[in-house]
C-alpha cells in the first residue's frame, strides 16, 4: 500500500494544480522542534493562542519553502552561508530579510496578527529557526542538497544545487 507522500504524488499527477499537503521531511522535524521550543513563549510572552503560535510556526515554514524553492536571485553559496556558523554575507543576509518579509505578511494575513505581535513573533521564531537550520545543514552542500530537495523544486536553487552537486553525492 503506498505511504502518504506517494498518494499525494499520485494526486498530484491527477491533478498538477493541486499542492501536496506533506511538509518536507527535513524542514517538518525543524519545525516540530522549533513549535516545541518556541511555541510556549509565544503563547506566554506575546499573548497568542495556541491556535495562533502553531499557525506562526506553520508559517515561518511556509516562509522558508516559499524563499528558498522560488530561488529568486541568490545563488546557493550565499545560502549555504545563511545556514552555517560563518558570518552572513551580504546575500546571505538578503535571503534572510525576503524570507522576514514573506513571513510578516503570512503573520498579518494568514494568521491574524496585529503588527506589533507579529515583529514579537519574527523576533523569537527567526533567529532559532535559523539556528535550528544552521545546525541541521552546517555550511554542508550535499545537506543543503537534500533540504532544497523535499521543497520539491527541480528550479530554482535547488536545481542548481543538484547540477553543481549531484555527481558528488553518487
Amino acid at each position: 500500500m503506498p505511504g502518504t507522500r506517494e498518494a499525494e504524488q499520485l494526486a498530484a499527477a491527477i491533478d498538477p494544480a493541486a499542492e501536496p499537503t506533506y511538509l518536507a521531511p527535513m524542514l517538518d522535524q525543524i519545525l516540530s522542534t522549533l513549535q516545541g521550543q518556541v511555541g510556549p513563549q509565544l503563547i506566554d510572552q506575546l499573548g497568542l493562542n495556541e491556535g495562533q503560535a502553531k499557525g506562526s510556526v506553520a508559517a515561518v515554514g511556509d516562509s522558508v519553502k516559499q524563499v528558498l524553492g522560488g530561488g529568486d536571485g541568490f545563488g546557493l553559496d550565499d545560502v549555504l552561508n545563511l545556514f552555517s556558523s560563518a558570518q552572513n554575507s551580504a546575500g546571505a543576509n538578503g535571503i534572510l530579510d525576503q524570507i522576514g518579509k514573506v513571513f510578516n505578511q503570512k503573520l498579518t494575513g494568514e494568521v491574524g496578527l496585529n503588527g506589533q505581535q507579529a515583529g514579537g513573533v519574527m523576533a523569537l521564531v527567526l533567529p532559532l529557526l535559523t539556528q535550528l537550520l544552521s545546525d541541521k545543514v552546517g555550511g554542508n552542500a550535499g545537506n543543503l542538497q537534500g533540504l532544497l530537495g523535499e521543497l520539491g523544486k527541480d528550479g530554482g536553487l535547488a536545481g542548481m544545487a543538484k547540477g553543481l552537486l549531484g555527481g558528488l553525492f553518487k
